[in-house]
């Protein structure tokens, strides 16, 4: 259980409760000190294998002792949260990892922890063998459509938001096989130009221009509803995205769009947005491409398929960046 402050850290007098900013904080009397509690940062990590199961850890210690979990621990001062997401890997699983993207951000509070920050990233697996840590029971893969029940609600979330990510993509990778055996997971997608690649790029950012309003309507029947001011803003991160990408299909040189996402992500601050909101707004544009993709029917040949498959693989890294300059933005706000 959290404990409760009860004598300044300053000064050592007795902290009394203040309405201030809108809320109930923690205040010394005696030296005018407000004690603001912010969220402590999280890291988790998401390991796949090529059979498509997933990493877990079992609990050693208090709480949720015995259950098991995401490899999953505190950013500690003087690292990145993308260091403590490795760090934690190699500590509970024995795994040395890279990171490949940014999954989910949560924020929950939790009743042994306090108020926090869950931020959950896919990450590739690099050494060969796992061994449990020793703050953990056990260490092992778990298929990825039977795993048991999880200690931390945001882990349960994060995976599911994996899952309905790659799903279209696993299936795709699926039926490649026949032609391509070497390719197990999305990482295996070769990253090489052809003429068929420009033609299918082409294509989609063809589509991106002449069908904007449909891409909207499948963007808005999957955002929560929100009100008008959020929508709005909400809603031209999808579109802006979208502009973007269509730019970077084509060749275009697209560094200075990138870095108007950083302006958009103070705005975004400024408005009291929340992360959550903002990478679900993402989440879901970046899915947007790949359903319309599907529903016109442009794709034909197993080549044609595979080489959609690595665009849109490219998307996802492309929205990963994206994702940055808003971040950046949205941490040093106006």
């Amino acid at each position: 259980m959290k404990k409760k402050r009860i004598y300044c850290s300053f000064c050592g007098a007795p902290v009394t409760v203040r309405f201030i900013d809108e809320k109930y904080r923690d205040y010394c009397e005696n030296c005018n000190t407000t004690f603001y509690e912010n969220p402590l940062p999280v890291a988790s990590c998401i390991v796949i294998n090529e059979q498509r199961e997933v990493l877990l850890v079992q609990r050693k210690n208090d709480p949720y002792k015995n259950m098991w979990c995401l490899p999953i621990g505190f950013a500690e001062t003087g690292e990145s949260i993308e260091q403590a997401a490795l760090r934690e890997l190699k500590e509970e699983a024995g795994m040395d990892g890279q990171i490949v993207r940014i999954i989910d951000v949560d924020t929950v509070t939790n009743y042994f922890y306090g108020d926090l920050a869950i931020i959950t990233f896919e990450v590739k697996q690099l050494s060969p063998t796992i061994k449990a840590g020793d703050d953990a029971l056990d260490a092992k893969f778990f298929p990825i459509t039977n795993y048991p029940p999880l200690a931390w609600e945001s882990n349960e979330k994060a995976l599911q938001k994996f899952i309905e990510t790659y799903k279209d993509v696993w299936a795709m990778i699926d039926s490649l096989k026949v032609i391509q055996p070497a390719i197990t997971t999305h990482h295996d997608i070769p990253k090489e130009k052809s003429k068929q690649y420009q033609l299918i790029a082409s294509i989609i950012a063809s589509m991106i221009e002449s069908d904007i309003e449909v891409f909207n309507l499948h963007w808005h029947s999957e955002i929560p509803k929100y009100d008008d001011s959020n929508y709005t803003i909400l809603l031209s991160i999808h579109q802006k995205a979208l502009q973007t990408i269509k730019l970077w299909l084509t060749g275009n040189r697209v560094w200075k769009n990138l870095r108007e996402f950083a302006v958009l992500g103070m705005q975004l601050k400024k408005e009291g947005v929340s992360l959550k909101d903002i990478l679900s707004a993402i989440a879901i544009s970046r899915k947007s491409i790949w359903v319309q993709v599907i529903e016109k029917n442009i794709l034909h040949s197993p080549l044609e398929i595979y080489t959609a498959l690595e665009i849109n693989n490219r998307i996802i890294l492309f929205y990963d960046k994206i994702t940055y300059f808003l971040m950046k933005g949205y941490e040093h706000p106006l």
